[in-house]
This record gives C-alpha cells, structure tokens and sequence, in this order.
C-alpha cells in the first residue's frame, strides 16, 4: 500500500534501517510532517479536507467508519487528487453492501479494503473481489468458526474467477512458498510496531505490551520471538515459523495455533499444486512460418 518512503534523518529511522511509517489521527497529522505519514480520519469533514488537500508526505488515508457516509464516496470517486485509501471496515459482516460505494472510487485512486477476520468477513471479500479491489486480512487470534470461514475464504480466494486483486496474508503467502523472498507476517500486514507506528488520540505513541516505550525502540518481533522460545511455545517446532514469527500469538501466547496451521497447510498444498502445474505445462508449437510466395 505504501508508496516508496520519504527520506528521514539517521536518528528518525526504524531498526531496518528504512523511514518508519507513522500513523496520526487527523486532528494531529497537520503537525507531523517529517517523514511518510498515514492519515487516520474518521469524520466527514476530515476525510474531505485530507483528500483535497494532502502533502506529498501522506501515503494514504486510513478510513474508518465512513462507509456509510455516500457524499463522501462521490467526492472521492472525482480526480482531485491521487491520495491512496485503505477503508477499515469493524463490523464486516453488517458493513459489507456499503463497498459498493467503492467501485467508482477505484476508477481514479488505490484503494484498499482492511478486514478484521470477524463473523461474515467473507461477505466482505467476496464483494470487494468482485469489485477488483485488495484487500488485507486481520486475522488476529481466530476461533474455531473463523478458521472455517477463513479456509472458505481460502478456497475462494484460489478458485474463483472474480479474484483479480490480491488478497493478503494469502498472496503473500502464496508468494513465498513459490520463492519469493518477502516479509514476515507482521510486515505484511503491516503490524510490526517498530515499522508501523501508530499514535493515539493525545499523540501518545501506541506500543504492544513489552515493547520498550521510546521512539528509538527497534526488534520488538525477535524479542517476542525469543520470549516465546524461552516459555517453550509450539512456534520452535512449526514449519510456518520463518513467515509467521510468531505472529498468531499475539497477544495471548497460549493461544493455540493447531486451526490457522490448516490454514497455511491449505494455502501451501495449493502452491504445490501449482509448481506441479507449471512443471507439466508445455508451450504450443508453434506453426514454421511460410516465406511469403513470390509472385
């Protein structure tokens, strides 16, 4: 989602040596412009003021509970900009029919559609596949049910013809298996607090549970990584640690993984599927072509 980042001063840059991306409601955003920027709004008149009228250093906005505000989606859908969005839906199981409002903004600017795998957040994919737009999943610390809807959503995301835009954590997923070199989860999905950083309504900065408190904190994914290790969780002996890093056990780490590893298994065993695929296919001969008769 992110456009190429700014260039930051030594001392402002995160532990990988890249510009940290910060998030700011819009009451504050106007002060920051140091570096890349997302724009947290959530109000009508925030929206339309930062669509109109964003810097260079904003990336995009994150929209959050404005689908059902039609005004604002007709002003988007007009080019005045190119300010990207990502529309955060909370409730996708009620929210999903407001995406329809998307499919002329899509037209004139990226857009992005963020789910919480939450009951009927498939709804939510499927509408936004069929409207050809991204979207990345939040899957949190599924239940029992929602890693049945996220196997279906699995298996949708790889066998119907709608799907054209990608679908994350799948398509990144998918990508690795097939060699990819890419990010771990939490990149992906853009959590990782020390690339990602994220503000309050005060502008007190928001840390996960045990990551040190400073501007200048970096590895707060190795040291959940080792503290994991050193309570002997099942993330030492799983396949999927590399990609994951712990990532479903966040923030209960006795959360048991057993149900997000079909998950992956799923995913996997269709990557499979398609290198084998691609291994059998062969190119059509190809017709010698004829010299042109001489007349």
């Amino acid at each position: 989602m992110a456009q190429p980042p700014l260039n930051l001063p030594p001392d402002d840059r995160s532990g990988s040596g890249t510009p940290a991306l910060l998030f700011f409601p819009a009451a504050l955003a106007g002060k920051q412009f140091a570096g890349p920027l997302v724009v947290v709004v959530d109000t009508p008149i925030d929206f339309c003021r930062w669509l109109n009228d964003a810097p260079p250093e904003v990336q995009w906005l994150q929209v959050e509970g404005l689908l059902g505000e039609p005004e604002i989606w007709a002003t988007a859908a007009r080019k005045a900009s190119a300010v990207a969005l990502d529309v955060v839906l909370s409730q996708p199981g009620t929210e999903f029919s407001g995406l329809y409002r998307l499919a002329d903004v899509r037209n004139v600017r990226d857009v992005r559609v963020t789910l919480p795998v939450a009951p009927g957040f498939s709804k939510a994919l499927r509408l936004a596949s069929a409207l050809q737009l991204p979207v990345r999943l939040l899957p949190g610390q599924p239940n029992d049910a929602l890693v049945e809807e996220l196997l279906v959503a699995v298996d949708f995301y790889l066998h119907d013809p709608s799907v054209e835009a990608p679908v994350e954590f799948f398509h990144s997923f998918l990508a690795s298996q097939r060699g990819v070199l890419g990010s771990d989860l939490w990149m992906i999905l853009e959590q990782d607090p020390d690339e990602y950083r994220r503000h309050d309504q005060q502008g007190a900065p928001i840390y996960p549970e045990g990551a040190l408190p400073s501007p200048t904190r970096s590895g707060f994914v190795t040291q959940f990584e080792q503290r994991l290790a050193e309570t002997g969780a099942e993330c030492s002996g799983c396949r999927w640690q590399s990609f994951c890093r712990g990532y479903f056990k966040w923030p209960n780490p006795d959360y048991a993984c057993a149900g997000i590893i079909r998950v992956f298994d799923a995913l996997a065993k269709a990557a499979g599927e398609m290198e084998t695929d691609l291994a059998a296919w062969q190119p059509p001969p190809q017709e010698p072509t004829q010299p042109p008769a001489i007349p």
